[in-house]
């Protein structure tokens, strides 16, 4: 049971950093499609902008939000492991008897 938590909260950090990456990336487009700012709330920031005739594109990231994101996803993802791994003990535990 403690290897499929272990297993669903790494599962779940490598789908939060993928996720975030993504959802980084994106605002980072929309900020450039848009030529305004884009910005994930206590995550990331993107802004647009044309110094001497030049696009460029700024950001801000937000580690401490990063974090407190993956965080939840993780203990998410471990909560949910949990859940599995016990109903897969209980019905292998059903049928047995």
């Amino acid at each position: 049971m403690i290897r499929s938590i272990i297993g669903a909260m790494l599962a779940g950090l490598a789908l939060g950093v993928f996720g975030l990456i993504i959802a980084c990336v994106a605002c980072l487009a929309i900020a450039f499609a848009t030529h305004a700012e884009a910005t994930l709330p206590g995550i990331f920031h993107a802004e647009f902008a044309t110094i001497d005739g030049m696009p460029q594109l700024g950001f801000r990231p937000d580690v401490v939000g990063m974090a407190a994101t993956l965080g939840v996803w993780t203990l998410l993802a471990g909560g949910f492991g949990a859940l599995l791994a016990g109903r897969t003990r209980a019905r292998s535990a059903r049928a047995t008897n």
